[in-house]
């Protein structure tokens, strides 16, 4: 029986504060080469229904989230205005590192914040005019922070914060084709992506979703239905939050018969959740936007649109497993 641990990769950005509108300043800071970009406007998602009920449900009993706000006086639910994040995707020959940086203008009490990373066992080092802290902990590479100055600071994986350091006096030009794709969907969405990384690495990470694991490597048991992922070569998603909260997918795939079949996943994946509304209250939720879905195809393009009351979305992060949702914590 396929089990629903998929229904987050589809509705994740809706349990998250809503992706902005585009902020240019941060994308001029984009590293070359990025094929995946979504942005953060945390004022505005601060504003909306959902993003109060999410800052509600992060005020009770959160005492990892306070112990962390007490020890770097930076607090994720008021000084974050805007966040943008960009990946290049995996790092060819490594199975599970990716080139990545989240660059995010806010408010940091930048020595409390150092103090915080030295105790931990980050080493800063200086570079270009700023500190870099450095995490040499993780196994698939190190990474770091800095602060840019104007209330922008970066993280990422150390090669890339690097990259953004040197080339912050430079502004970056992004690929045409993704700054057009970016103006499109992160202009009519609270919440947006749009991705250039091969459909490989998107049935790879559906498939580790389903079966529960790890996304590197060749995943040779990867469930057929995501096999028709391999075929996409670009796709966006939006997110309108609202009373009723609407949710978009476009994927432009390889031939039309690709985009056929690519529909026909959806449609599987859809009859799937439909199946477990009566023995699982969140597919019970997802499903009722499932059942009035808009799904299309045109030529080599395929769309998808849903739409969610928003109370059920609080109802679907409501009944989300213990320990689901993590939050910062000081370790």
């Amino acid at each position: 029986m396929l089990r629903l641990r998929f229904v987050p990769l589809l509705l994740a950005a809706a349990t998250l504060p809503a992706f902005a509108s585009v902020d240019t300043a941060l994308l001029a800071l984009l590293p070359p080469g990025a094929k995946l970009v979504s942005g953060v406007d945390f004022e505005r998602a601060r504003s909306s229904q959902f993003g109060q009920f999410l800052t509600s449900k992060m005020n009770v009993n959160n005492q990892g989230l306070e112990q962390f706000v007490a020890q770097t006086g930076f607090d994720p639910r008021h000084d974050i205005q805007e966040i943008v994040f960009a990946s290049s995707g995996p790092v060819e020959g490594a199975s599970s590192s990716s080139r990545f940086a989240i660059l995010a203008r806010g408010t940091f009490d930048q020595d409390r914040l150092a103090a915080t990373a030295k105790s931990k066992g980050l080493t800063a080092q200086p570079y270009r005019g700023v500190s870099l802290f450095i995490d040499k902990s993780k196994h698939d590479g190190p990474s770091a922070f800095a602060f840019l100055g104007d209330g922008v600071g970066v993280m990422g994986d150390l090669e890339t914060v690097k990259q953004i350091v040197s080339n912050r006096q430079t502004p970056t030009v992004p690929d045409s084709a993704l700054q057009a794709e970016i103006n499109k969907v992160g202009t009519d969405n609270d919440a947006w992506f749009v991705s250039f990384l091969s459909g490989g690495f998107l049935a790879n990470r559906l498939s580790a979703e389903v079966n529960g694991e790890s996304s590197g490597g060749d995943n040779k048991g990867a469930m057929p239905q995501a096999q028709a992922l391999q075929s996409v070569v670009q796709s966006s998603g939006g997110i309108q939050f609202g009373s009723t909260v609407r949710l978009s997918f476009d994927a432009i795939t390889r031939s039309a018969q690709d985009a056929t079949s690519l529909a026909d996943v959806v449609r599987f994946f859809a009859s799937m959740i439909q199946m477990s509304r009566e023995k699982d209250p969140r597919a019970g939720i997802a499903a009722s936007a499932f059942d009035a879905m808009n799904l299309s195809t045109d030529g080599d393009a395929m769309h998808l649109s849903l739409s969610l009351p928003e109370k059920s979305l609080e109802d679907l992060v409501n009944s989300a497993p213990a320990g689901a949702s993590a939050h910062p914590h000081a370790q």
